[in-house]
């Protein structure tokens, strides 16, 4: 194992809007980190694997590098979410307008959140990217019955439906495989690239009801030395805990710590700048 402290860039890089860029909030989400993140990125990437995808942030900015993408990830709203978008932007689009219109009404915030069982795959989506708009600090999280339960967020005017980026997503998202599966369902081949981005030790990990605790981190590091043994290349971000150090203090882990800002949280004396660790296996 080698430790380091390397310096967060600049991200004036990466905002290019142009491109397309995350079109959710999500806790944890590395846009500031990008700059940072893709100096350490191999030479080569023959397939990329996200199995944490949350917002994306690295698959966007990525997106003129990548030839060949698999995006997962254990939320099953999420990842039909991705799919939507990848399939039918036009259709969400239209729903976030209806979103965006009805919005000023206190009481609709509420009413779409207590919407259960939906069965058509657009309105799942269209209720997925609104409530995380529109939510307390853009805060995802569900109860141990699986159901969002954030209250309205008291933005003045927040953008529910930015349809330029929405586009722009749809088409990066065309060269991307989209599951809805556990991170061990992950087989890569020799030269791929694997980020994972999990929620975080001694963090707020209520994205799924199932949660990710000690067991969780340790399973995951099992996997990404296995994920080593295959050829591929590995990158974990992760809290700068003594719990992370010691479970990645062996061959052939590589710790970087890095300052991160973080911005969305349920306490706002929680926000500001964080160490973490960027984990390689290479």
């Amino acid at each position: 194992m080698t430790t380091e402290t390397i310096q967060s860039c600049a991200q004036k890089a990466y905002l290019d809007h142009a491109r397309a860029r995350p079109f959710i909030k999500w806790a944890g989400g590395k846009r500031t980190l990008i700059p940072t993140i893709t100096r350490l990125l191999p030479q080569t990437i023959v397939t990329y694997w996200e199995p944490f995808l949350g917002g994306g942030a690295l698959f966007f900015a990525l997106d003129n590098r990548i030839k060949t993408t698999v995006l997962s990830d254990v939320n099953a709203e999420l990842a039909l979410t991705y799919q939507m978008i990848k399939k039918e932007p036009e259709q969400i689009i239209e729903l976030l307008k209806q979103h965006e219109s009805q919005h000023g009404d206190k009481d609709y915030y509420y009413r779409i959140r207590k919407q259960i069982g939906l069965k058509d795959p657009i309105e799942v989506a269209g209720r997925f990217i609104y409530l995380n708009k529109t939510c307390y600090n853009g805060l995802y999280r569900v109860n141990k019955s699986g159901y969002f339960n954030v209250p309205r967020g008291s933005y003045t005017n927040p953008v529910i439906c930015d349809a330029a980026n929405l586009k722009a997503a749809s088409t990066a998202l065309k060269k991307a495989t989209i599951r809805f599966q556990d991170f061990a369902k992950v087989e890569p081949g020799e030269q791929d690239f694997i980020y994972c981005d999990p929620p975080y030790d001694g963090t707020f990990s209520g994205y799924d009801a199932s949660g990710f605790g000690e067991d969780e981190q340790l399973r995951l590091r099992d996997f990404v030395l296995r994920w080593h043994k295959l050829g591929a290349a590995v990158m974990v971000s992760n809290s700068d805990t003594g719990f992370i150090r010691e479970l990645y203090s062996c061959d052939p882990f590589i710790l970087r710590q890095v300052s991160a800002p973080r911005n969305i949280n349920m306490n706002g004396n929680g926000r500001g700048h964080t160490p973490e660790l960027i984990i390689t296996t290479y």
